[in-house]
């Protein structure tokens, strides 16, 4: 979920910093200002919010022109859930320290704004836990036109989370074709939940939008895009989503939708 990124980004005490978000945990690297110190083995412990749970830190420390640049892979399971109960979206206080090879001593502390941290990676950070795994036309009429996707979302932490509610807009070369939503339900720690999420279709902006494509029975370039809302003490958090895919349309023509690899629709490109 992007609450990792959220949550996990802000460890650094500098703007300057690198997540690879990975299935199970992610890297980060993060540079702080350091008097004098060496490069080795790096051990210590984070905190944010305040808060007097800490985070293990463990990885790698090299200086790099009078800075001192750290490198940890660190597992959502290790989050804890204090931080989520005291999270603000405005900024965040953070408490840094470790030693070097058990030698030299570093210590970080202050208060960061969130427009601050910048993130650099490769693919979307929400890809490991929020998937669209298909999604389909299942009836196109005058007096109702239908359709579904099929969300694969996965909360990696030791917690759990409430998903208040989702929305969502089906688009086809860019034009809005259809709406949806769904109310909520609780994320059960280190789960992985299918979502299933019905859209209504504006009948003749589909037909437009489509054009050609629907004429000749093909499946159609579409994009499913909205966000997740997420309820945390602090209140509601919206994460945008956006998923570009191939809408399966056979199920609208003829009552069964079924791809070759046994699938319900198609999956995103």
């Amino acid at each position: 979920m992007v609450i990792a990124c959220l949550l996990l980004l802000a460890i650094a005490a500098p703007p300057e910093i690198t997540v690879d978000p990975r299935p199970g945990s992610f890297v980060v690297t993060f540079t702080g200002p350091v008097p004098k110190a060496g490069s080795g083995p790096f051990r210590g412990a984070v905190s944010l919010y305040g808060s007097a749970v800490e985070m293990p830190l463990s990885g790698r420390a090299e200086m790099s022109r009078g800075r001192l640049r750290v490198t940890a892979t660190l597992r959502y399971v290790d989050v804890p859930a204090d931080w989520l109960n005291r999270f603000r979206r405005d900024a965040f206080d953070y408490v840094i320290r470790g030693q070097i090879s058990g030698s030299e001593t570093v210590s970080w502390s202050g208060t960061e704004r969130w427009d601050r941290v910048g993130v650099v990676g490769t693919g979307d950070t929400l890809e490991p836990f929020v998937k669209l795994a298909s999604l389909e036309l299942t009836s196109l009429a005058l007096t109702r036109s239908e359709g579904r996707g099929l969300l694969v979302v996965t909360n990696p932490f030791s917690f759990p989370i409430t998903l208040a509610s989702t929305s969502y807009r089906l688009r086809i070369d860019g034009e809005e074709v259809g709406t949806g939503g769904t109310r909520g339900r609780i994320l059960r720690p280190q789960y992985r939940v299918s979502l299933e999420l019905p859209f209504t279709v504006q009948h003749w902006r589909f037909i437009g939008a489509a054009g050609g494509q629907w004429a000749a029975g093909a499946d159609i370039e579409a994009e499913l895009d909205g966000s997740l809302v997420l309820r945390l003490p602090s209140g509601d958090l919206s994460i945008p989503v956006k998923f570009p895919a191939r809408l399966g349309t056979d199920g609208a023509r003829a009552g069964v939708f079924s791809h070759p690899d046994g699938a319900t629709g198609l999956s995103p490109r």
